[in-house]
């Protein structure tokens, strides 16, 4: 009964995980056609810790000022990053709005969200497929072995 419980949470929770990196990396993808495709540079990077709960647990916030060059004028945006392999001083890529330039995606920030969501998802249905099958195996070889003491 216990393995049962943990194989269906752990499959409850890889499918709703896989769907909502699924649907995240296909929203992003989607905005890909409306938007302008630029470069920018990461000219400030602020990395702020706060403590959480413990005296050990540390949530680091990284807030960066990006740089880019619209098709009238340079502008910049303030994002608060999910990546943390994004350096002060690097080119990105930067997706703006053409009516609404201060809109702007970091398509590398947004894709390693989405895409971890997703890896965690298949990591947590595939367990999940695995326990199954190894449950389904024993219980098969422990009926063999029933029938063939008869």
């Amino acid at each position: 009964m216990k393995h049962k419980s943990f194989t269906i949470l752990l499959l409850f929770i890889g499918s709703i995980s896989f769907l909502i990196g699924s649907y995240g990396l296909y929203r992003l993808y989607n905005q890909s056609d409306k938007m302008i495709h630029t470069t920018g540079v990461v000219t400030h990077l602020d990395v702020e810790s706060k403590r959480m709960g413990s005296r050990r647990k540390y949530r680091y916030i990284r807030t960066a000022r990006i740089e880019y060059k619209t098709d009238l004028y340079q502008t910049h945006v303030t994002k608060k990053l999910n990546n943390p392999f994004i350096y002060q001083g690097d080119e990105i890529s930067v997706w703006y709005d053409p009516n609404y330039t201060e809109n702007a995606i970091i398509p590398f920030d947004e894709g390693f969200l989405w895409g971890i969501l997703d890896v965690f998802g298949v990591f947590c249905l595939s367990v999940g497929v695995i326990v199954i099958k190894s449950k389904k195996t024993t219980e098969n070889g422990n009926k063999l072995d029933t029938t063939t003491q008869e």
